[in-house]
């Protein structure tokens, strides 16, 4: 019986000395504060500038009003009496065609030239067969020349007389001879898909000759006074376009940034047109900003302006 009731009083003792435990206050243990990750960034301020489109084609420089000149019956060129580039009158001799045939004799057909000017092409030599519709030459104005060029159907909604090019020589590496389009063809060729367009020199020199092949530089569509960034520094997320706006805090180096969604417009040569979403002034980060994400800290390693960029 004493040895039950010693056992009742151990049990009681040991309830009472968990329950004062349990009612203790306990000491809470603290974990030292995880510092917050600041990326860095370069970023650039939002200024206003021209964006101009271009397109870069080939042609060929060539004479104005250049005409081709057929023979009036079909037989053997027999001769050509002059030669490329030289200055034939209208009504000269240029060629000669021997209409005759084995068993019969006919008179040569004289060729005479059209019209005053330069010889620009022989493509044929004496002893060729020819037809009506064999070129016999070409005669132009070679004092005054122009370019021919052809433009892709796709490209052909921006064309407009008075559109302004830069053009560059093969045989002049470095120098670009300015030029205009003052003619362009009504139809597009159903074979190339292309539509022809025709510049003049703005201004003359000797060193320009027919038949050159060129490179141009055509000046198109031109934004004017508008928000320029760099593409690289837009992000994509389905449909909408983004760029982080960046924020400065207590020093001008460190700061936040803010997800911003923006509409683009005309994109060339790495810039982008921004028509909504950004302000003159702002500044936009434009490297680092894989990383970022709306409201994270950032510290600033460079800064730049639209024009260095």
């Amino acid at each position: 019986m004493k040895k039950t009731t010693k056992r009742i009083f151990l049990i009681l003792g040991a309830v009472f000395v968990l329950v004062i435990i349990a009612l203790l206050p306990k000491k809470k243990m603290s974990l030292p504060p995880q510092e917050e990750t600041v990326y860095t960034v370069k970023t650039q301020t939002v200024t206003k500038t021209d964006l101009q489109e271009y397109l870069r084609i080939n042609g060929t420089v060539k004479a104005e009003n250049t005409i081709s000149v057929f023979p009036d019956i079909g037989g053997k060129l027999t001769r050509v009496p002059v030669t490329l580039g030289t200055y034939v009158k209208k009504g000269q001799l240029i060629a000669e065609v021997d209409p005759s045939s084995p068993g019969s004799q006919y008179s040569k057909s004289p060729v005479y030239a059209p019209i005053d000017g330069y010889i620009t092409s022989l493509p044929l030599t004496p002893g060729t067969t020819v037809t009506t519709s064999s070129e016999i030459a070409q005669i132009g104005n070679i004092e005054k020349l122009q370019i021919e060029c052809k433009i892709p159907e796709s490209k052909i909604s921006v064309l407009q007389n008075g559109l302004t090019a830069h053009v560059a020589l093969e045989a002049y590496k470095g120098a670009l001879f300015p030029a205009h389009v003052f003619r362009i063809s009504p139809i597009v060729d159903e074979t190339s898909r292309t539509k022809e367009v025709y510049l003049l020199f703005d201004t003359t020199d000797s060193r320009i000759n027919a038949g050159m092949y060129v490179k141009i530089l055509l000046n198109t569509v031109l934004h004017e006074n508008v928000i320029v960034i760099p593409t690289d520094c837009v992000i994509s997320d389905g449909s909408k376009r983004y760029v982080y706006v960046y924020t400065s805090g207590e020093s001008r180096e460190s700061g936040t940034v803010e997800k911003r969604e923006v509409t683009l417009g005309a994109t060339v040569d790495g810039n982008v047109e921004v028509t909504d979403g950004l302000s003159e002034g702002e500044v936009i980060v434009v490297s680092g900003m894989q990383v970022l994400s709306d409201g994270v800290k950032v510290k600033e390693v460079g800064t730049s302006s639209s024009g260095e960029e």
